[in-house]
């Protein structure tokens, strides 16, 4: 009889032997690890509609394979990813997008970070990789004002480290260019999910799942594209956006078909050494155990 393997039950190990994930630790390697580091990325993916040619979860497997290439190489701890996202309005109706409701998903993630706190991990990353970087920052206040969590909460985005090489017309390297804007389901991401989880691409798809034509409310001009890496007035959670079930029934906003895994493997591997970079110094700076004090005490307040 063939032993099946739950893909949850397979070890997920550093270069160090350890075990990267928190759920697959017992209490005893996690009291270990907080002896060598209380620092924890915590994926925030999504299930979302990704076009024609890439699976719904993409946002998730390409948060966590950075997060694991980071801790592979630091011996930093990641917790179970959080699969299920917030939506920004415009996302809503696609189907294979099953959005949260904001305030239930900004609970959640303060309890995750609360007793991420109470079991000894006080750097907590919420490392996020889908459209919803504008909620993230209400739940790190509110776990530190409402539910006074002593600990460093930080919140990044996987693009947020390669800002400057995700734009349109950048040479990631001689004869590879990104051609179009970094949007959702189009060149850049399609091109990183390509290069993190090629076996569950379907690549047949590509030209197909290439949007009809590229719309949007207010010109380019003043509105940025996901990632806000343009710099424009409008970010582009800022401002209402056409529904994609109108205009993008497909689910790609751009042309996955412009994609290469050359592309993602120069996007993902920048990322990856500039975030080890910050995390080593973040070693550095506040050992196990330490952390600078960014909580007020009850006496503070005089109403």
């Amino acid at each position: 009889m063939t032993k099946y393997e739950s893909r949850f039950a397979i070890p997920i190990l550093n270069k160090f032997g350890e075990k990267i994930y928190l759920d697959q630790m017992t209490i005893f390697e996690i009291q270990e690890r907080l002896k060598k580091t209380d620092i924890i990325l915590v994926p925030c993916g999504s299930i979302e509609n990704h076009g024609l040619a890439a699976p719904v979860g993409e946002d998730t497997l390409i948060g966590t394979y950075i997060a694991e290439r980071v801790a592979y190489d630091t011996g930093v701890t990641v917790a179970p990813p959080i699969i299920y996202g917030s939506h920004p309005s415009h996302h809503y109706g696609m189907p294979g997008t099953i959005p949260i409701k904001k305030e239930a998903y900004i609970d959640y993630v303060v309890s995750v970070v609360k007793w991420l706190s109470n079991t000894g991990f006080k750097k907590i990353i919420l490392f996020n990789s889908h459209g919803q970087e504008y909620v993230l920052p209400i739940a790190k206040d509110k776990a530190i004002i409402e539910e006074r969590v002593r600990a460093l909460i930080m919140v990044t985005s996987w693009w947020a480290w390669v800002r400057d090489i995700i734009q349109a017309g950048t040479e990631l390297k001689p004869g590879l260019i990104i051609e179009t804007p970094f949007i959702h389901a189009d060149e850049v991401e399609t091109s990183v999910t390509w290069y993190v989880a090629e076996k569950l691409m379907r690549l047949e798809k590509l030209k197909e799942a290439d949007a009809e034509k590229l719309v949007g409310v207010i010109p380019d001009k003043w509105v940025d594209k996901a990632g806000n890496v343009y710099g424009r007035p409008f970010s582009w959670f800022d401002v209402s956006h056409y529904m994609e079930i109108h205009h993008y029934p497909k689910g790609s906003v751009g042309y996955p078909s412009k994609a290469s895994k050359e592309k993602g493997e120069v996007i993902v591997e920048e990322a990856v050494k500039r975030i080890i970079e910050f995390i080593e110094w973040l070693k550095k700076e506040y050992p196990p155990g330490e952390a600078p004090k960014v909580w007020p005490e009850p006496g503070d307040f005089k109403y």
